[in-house]
């Protein structure tokens, strides 16, 4: 008896095993038979199971999650976005014959590890009201420059992948009339007519590895029925995105000549199927034998800060660890605060070869604002060492502005003289 491998495609009849020693006088025939759809292998082929990985899960139901997503007008004027308690959504309106760009975005940009499927789920309503002339849509995984999302064009949806492998930004768009899995139209394999005024749960999985497949589907019913893909792999000459590390994005572009849209925004979430190996290397910043005079009790001193570089936005940078000292055995409290506000002159610079810049603090950079991810409190000599598990790592407002995550001590005592370090990971 021999196994024979299962292998993914459309509605396909698959071999579990076989009888025969499969030769010609007794060959393989098969004992048993299962039927897989395209919704049940990953985007490897591999048959999907219950242990996905979830890298980032959002919902809107205490509020519009203002720590993880940024949402403004990138140009333009006309359009705001409005978080509906009861309906755990943000509305995006745009205003009548009023040209702007608003987009909905992920500080974070997430981490794609070679050799497995990221799955991306997304619900909204593209054209929750509007729409048509000079009226674009979008939903998915993607930047200005990179990226895959389902895009609402003048009242015609597309799949779109962006790449700027050319050095050019390039938006290859295949409408919904020339889909090649499924068009959704009843006449499809599942037999639906989707319609794009009601809810979807926009489902988006690749392979990258710089050629891989990319599938586009809507889960309805229940399933999820794949609608598109783009095969890249025997097909272009090199790799169809620069960059696989991309923010979940929700946007809506208009013009001067556009109708009064809307366009809903509610869940989202990045999962990689099978789980990930965090792999990478530890780097550590410090101040080294250079002290913060601490020199009021109860006032935030900044010790060490780190950001990523403007050129490595796309980079995945966990904190793992801080120490702490105080070398005049006081009393302090150490706190790890993101994006707060610092006073006098903080200047970083770039750590060689690393996507991350670093600084250091002095007297003056007293430490207002902020969101205070970990802290602690240190008894006279004895330093501090802890550990971090925190998944808000750094990344970048939709204008490039980076996070900036900042060691600081406040002291319980006049005149600590405090030192610290943060190890950090940079994650491949």
């Amino acid at each position: 008896m021999a196994n024979i491998e299962i292998k993914s495609g459309a509605a396909e009849q698959k071999f579990l095993k076989s009888k025969g020693a499969g030769t010609d006088a007794a060959p393989f025939v098969p004992e048993h038979t299962i039927s897989l759809t395209e919704s049940l292998s990953d985007a490897f082929g591999r048959l999907r199971t219950s242990q996905p990985l979830a890298l980032f899960a959002g919902k809107q139901i205490l509020d519009n999650e203002p720590l993880f997503w940024d949402e403004g007008l990138e140009s333009g004027g006309g359009i705001t976005s409005n978080w509906v308690k009861d309906e755990a959504a943000t509305t995006i309106t745009s205003t009548l014959n009023t040209a702007g760009v608003f987009t909905r975005q992920t500080f974070q940009r997430f981490n794609y590890q070679p050799g497995k499927s990221q799955l991306i789920t997304m619900t909204g309503t593209l054209d929750l009201s509007g729409g048509g002339t000079g009226v674009q849509r979008r939903v998915g995984q993607f930047d200005d420059e990179n990226g895959l999302f389902f895009e609402d064009d003048e009242g015609t949806v597309k799949v779109v992948m962006r790449s700027k492998v050319s050095g050019s930004v390039v938006d290859s768009k295949t409408t919904q009339a020339s889909w090649n899995l499924d068009v959704m139209d009843g006449t499809g394999e599942s037999g639906i007519t989707v319609d794009w005024s009601k809810s979807q749960i926009f489902v988006i999985d690749y392979k990258w590895l710089s050629v891989g497949r990319i599938r586009y589907g809507l889960d309805i019913n229940g399933a999820v029925h794949y609608v598109h893909a783009f095969n890249n792999a025997n097909v272009n000459a090199g790799a169809y995105m620069s960059t696989p590390n991309l923010p979940l994005r929700y946007q809506i572009v208009t013009t001067s000549s556009s109708p009064a849209s809307t366009f809903l925004c509610i869940c989202a979430t990045i999962i990689s199927e099978g789980g990930t190996s965090e792999l990478g290397i530890n780097r550590y910043v410090s101040t080294g034998n250079t002290h913060v005079n601490a020199n009021i009790a109860g006032t935030i001193y900044a010790v060490v800060g780190m950001r990523l570089k403007s050129t490595h936005l796309g980079a995945v940078v966990k904190q793992v660890a801080i120490s702490a000292l105080s070398k005049t055995a006081d009393d302090f409290e150490w706190l790890l605060i993101l994006n707060p506000t610092v006073a006098g002159t903080f200047t970083y610079s770039g750590e060689t070869d690393s996507p991350i810049e670093a600084a250091f603090g002095a007297t003056a950079n007293t430490v207002t604002g902020g969101y205070i991810m970990a802290g602690d409190f240190i008894a006279t000599a004895s330093g501090a060492s802890a550990a971090l598990n925190n998944e808000r790592y750094m990344g970048s407002a939709i204008d490039g502005t980076p996070d900036e995550v900042v060691l600081c001590t406040r002291p319980l005592g006049a005149n600590a003289d405090i030192v610290g370090s943060i190890t950090y990971k940079e994650v491949t």
